[in-house]
């Protein structure tokens, strides 16, 4: 997972590191107010680890939670990979209702469906190899569309457009959105009204999508009663 385009888990263990070896310099020099920044250092440092995992889960949850899914829906999954995400979906799925979940799936298709199959959700599952910007589904093939942090490292803005536009094509007349992002939340919200939903929220998330802060604070847009314009 990146942030802003960096990596998090680069993050987290270079700020690991600086506090390890500010600790040792602390002790050493004597100086003992840089405690101070370093205990501000590890807080940040926790706050992001527990975004990253639990907090995040929850959000996910909270979303599937808000999208009550018929038995027949057809789900698209862009959530770049995330097979936790694919697999929270399919356990709030009742068959024949089948999520589709896309990814780099082939790298390691063997222990992803492995995964699967011990998640006993491999009849509400299909995993597709495809490209965001030009996806190779037919229009309208599903009821409802998650997005989840799969376009903010996307650049230039146009390519934003390129994205949301794709997702909004393979969607059902009166289909549902939504995309949990901590950046572009505005440019999506405009683009969504200009696709032609008339039905746009946005949730804030609190201290489960703080990335480090609420400076960086995760957010849902869920998008409904979708118009296709011609």
């Amino acid at each position: 997972m990146k942030l802003r385009g960096i990596n998090v888990v680069t993050i987290l263990a270079v700020a690991f590191l600086v506090i390890v070896f500010g600790l040792i310099g602390t002790f050493v020099s004597h100086q003992y107010w840089n405690l101070i920044w370093l205990v501000l250092l590890l807080v940040w440092t926790l706050i992001l680890l527990h975004t990253l995992t639990q907090g995040h889960l929850k959000i996910w949850q909270a979303l599937v939670d808000r999208m009550e899914f018929g038995d027949h829906d057809r789900v698209l999954d862009l959530s770049a990979g995330r097979l936790n995400d694919l697999l929270l979906l399919a356990k709030n799925l009742q068959a024949p209702a089948k999520v589709t979940g896309t990814g780099d799936w082939h790298q390691d298709q063997q222990a992803v469906q492995a995964r699967i199959n011990a998640a006993m959700v491999a009849d509400r599952v299909q995993l597709v190899d495809t490209d965001v910007f030009n996806m190779n589904f037919p229009d309208r093939s599903f009821d409802k569309v998650l997005v989840d942090l799969a376009f903010h490292n996307i650049s230039p803005a146009i390519k934003h457009n390129r994205a949301v536009q794709e997702a909004a094509r393979v969607l059902k007349t009166n289909g549902t959105m939504a995309i949990v992002d901590f950046a572009h939340v505005d440019e999506y919200q405009q683009m969504l009204a200009n696709l032609g939903f008339d039905d746009i929220r946005v949730v804030n998330t609190g201290f489960n999508g703080w990335w480090g802060g609420p400076w960086t604070a995760t957010k849902m847009i869920v998008a409904r009663h979708f118009r296709q314009r011609r």
